[in-house]
């Protein structure tokens, strides 16, 4: 067994790449956004393509997004020969259909209005709004289930709150005429993950020890993309006759890049267990806000994104905010204090 130094250290660089990787995800989601299949009406009409699924072509994206995911987190099951088990835990145990209820939510409903965010805000901005979503969470759980909330934790909750009003309501520099739009998505996507979180740790909580299958989280992680990749291809592609863009991305190879940016997703929650089983959920989910800041770098450099100052400000208290909710200092503290004694040994 590793030293606790190693393990929290080890953890750590998880957590780092959780961001730095789920960032990337956004931007390049964004960037091939931009394809004229998606944004020139014309063109996409001459196709045989609807106005409502141009619209909501990032619901088709996504669909794209979250199969691919479950494709990738299945090979790693299959190499790691866990696979067999996943479709048995979905059917005969409560973990597998509250991972399946939640999936619902967090999904179809998150991760699409996150798409819809990027595409008419900008990746910045849905990122950065994007982020407080474990703190929205919290908030319905103090609510609706009455857990306890620390001063600590209202008062990182309140400054990221703020910071996400301040980028939303009052943006400097040249925004897209949809950006309002866009913000209204982002923090759809903010609801729908927080209501997953919620759903999922309540019913976590009162299942204990009454399922008789063991479930891995990655397992878990497995189900989650499966129902999801379900559910947009039973539902949400129907409702918006979103078909025949779906041929048409597969048509013009659009497929292949959603493919490898769908390699990033799936790594993005990988990274993000392993980091909770290290370090555990609170500093995970600290780590996991920095995918905000990682999106305005990415944005810049690959792409020559603008970044305005307010964008950088703004940004960074959301981050400091999700940090104060997530993370006790006197824990980190003596985290870093054994560290440090191991890293001597």
């Amino acid at each position: 067994m590793e030293m606790d130094g190693k393990r929290y250290r080890k953890g750590i660089l998880f957590g780092i790449l959780v961001g730095i990787v789920w960032g990337l995800d956004g931007v390049l989601m964004g960037r091939v956004g931009l394809s004229p299949l998606f944004t020139d009406q014309t063109y996409a009409a001459s196709l045989g393509i609807s106005g409502t699924a141009l619209s909501f072509s990032p619901l088709v994206t996504a669909f794209f997004h979250e199969s691919f995911c479950f494709l990738w987190v299945s090979l790693v099951l299959l190499f790691r020969k866990q696979f067999r088990q996943v479709f048995r835990i979905l059917f005969s145990t409560r973990k597998g259909r509250a991972t399946a209820l939640a999936a619902l939510v967090g999904s179809p409903i998150g991760m699409s209005a996150y798409l819809l965010g990027i595409r008419y805000a900008g990746a910045p901005y849905a990122s950065s709004i994007s982020v407080i979503y474990p703190g929205v969470g919290a908030l319905i759980s103090w609510l609706v289930l009455k857990e306890k909330l620390s001063k600590r934790a209202v008062i990182g909750i309140a400054v990221s709150l703020f910071g996400s009003f301040m980028l939303g309501f009052n943006p400097a520099g040249d925004v897209p005429e949809t950006f309002g739009k866009g913000v209204l998505f982002a923090g759809l996507a903010v609801l729908g993950w927080a209501l997953e979180g919620v759903i999922i740790g309540f019913v976590m909580k009162h299942i204990k020890g009454e399922d008789k299958v063991e479930a891995t989280p990655q397992q878990l992680l497995c189900i989650r993309y499966f129902i999801a990749m379900l559910a947009y291809a039973g539902i949400v592609l129907p409702l918006i006759g979103g078909y025949p863009m779906a041929g048409e991305i597969v048509s013009q190879g659009l497929v292949f890049r959603y493919g490898g940016i769908a390699i990033l997703g799936a790594i993005t929650y990988l990274s993000w267990y392993k980091a909770v089983d290290l370090i555990g959920a609170a500093m995970g989910t600290a780590l996991n806000s920095t995918a905000a800041l990682w999106t305005l770098i990415f944005s810049a450099v690959l792409f020559s994104g603008k970044v305005t100052p307010a964008l950088v400000i703004w940004g960074v208290v959301i981050v400091i905010g999700v940090f104060l909710f997530s993370v006790d200092p006197a824990a980190l503290l003596k985290k870093r204090r054994n560290a440090g004694e191991d890293h001597k040994k």
